[in-house]
């Protein structure tokens, strides 16, 4: 577990909540939070985004340029179990890695064949319109709406 001194901790999970949602207070908390925060403050491990220099601490983007650091890329279609969604571009970081191993490095693709890779996350864009919504996931060459996130991390 995380706060042994003798053990590495590496904690992987689709959130289903990016570090910048609204806080809440839980009915067994007495101070507001979100996913992200819960697990900063609660376990001691840092995530692999903050590490890679692509988010702050507080889970804001270190590049103004670049806001979107993005793990889900996805508009819904008409077979939506959640029909209000339908047609809603989704540019989400949702998926995330925490751990307390000192050094992690983000792999930016992975070989499938000698000359076809896949990308993983995160994907950085500029805005919601324009380059982002021309590369949306799935596709034939990514089957999940959710980019692989694949890290090196020095135990």
């Amino acid at each position: 577990f995380a706060q042994r001194k003798d053990t590495q901790t590496i904690f992987a999970l689709d959130a289903n909540s990016r570090p910048s949602f609204p806080p809440i207070k839980p009915a067994s908390s007495s101070s507001e939070t979100n996913v992200w925060g819960t697990i900063l403050q609660d376990t001691g491990l840092e995530s692999i985004w903050v590490q890679s220099s692509h988010l702050q601490r507080t889970g804001e983007p270190h590049n103004s340029k670049q806001p979107f650091v993005v793990s889900v890329n996805k508009m819904r279609g008409p077979s939506s179990n959640q029909p209000s969604k339908i047609g809603e571009h989704q540019l989400e970081l949702i998926d995330h890695v925490f751990t307390n191993g000192q050094l992690s490095q983000l792999v930016t693709s992975v070989d499938l064949k000698k000359k076809e890779s896949v990308p993983t996350a995160p994907l950085l864009y500029e805005s919601k319109e324009g380059e982002a919504e021309l590369h949306l996931y799935p596709s034939s060459k990514m089957p999940s709406d959710h980019l692989p996130v694949v890290v090196d991390i020095s135990l």
